[in-house]
């Protein structure tokens, strides 16, 4: 699932404005909080095209855990 960790990574640099964090650092202590949160998600949302619900986000902190419950949701879920 790299391709999807690549996409969730990047959201993160987009809307952090840096990439000083690894794939297991949960978000908080990359420097976000929950607004920025849900602006990767509504990133997310708008690149695949199905809902993602905002605490998923606090369910699955690490770019690592999140990527992998938005490729299920992506993979099971009707498009937007």
């Amino acid at each position: 699932m790299p391709a999807m960790e690549d996409q969730v990574r990047a959201a993160w640099v987009e809307v952090l404005g840096h990439d000083d964090f690894d794939d297991d650092t949960p978000f908080l202590e990359a420097g976000g909080h929950s607004l920025k949160a849900t602006q990767v998600l509504m990133r997310l949302r708008r690149r695949y095209g199905v809902r993602l619900p905002n605490r998923l986000f606090f369910d699955h902190p690490t770019v690592r855990e999140l990527a992998v419950a938005v490729e299920r949701i992506a993979a099971t879920s009707p498009r937007l």
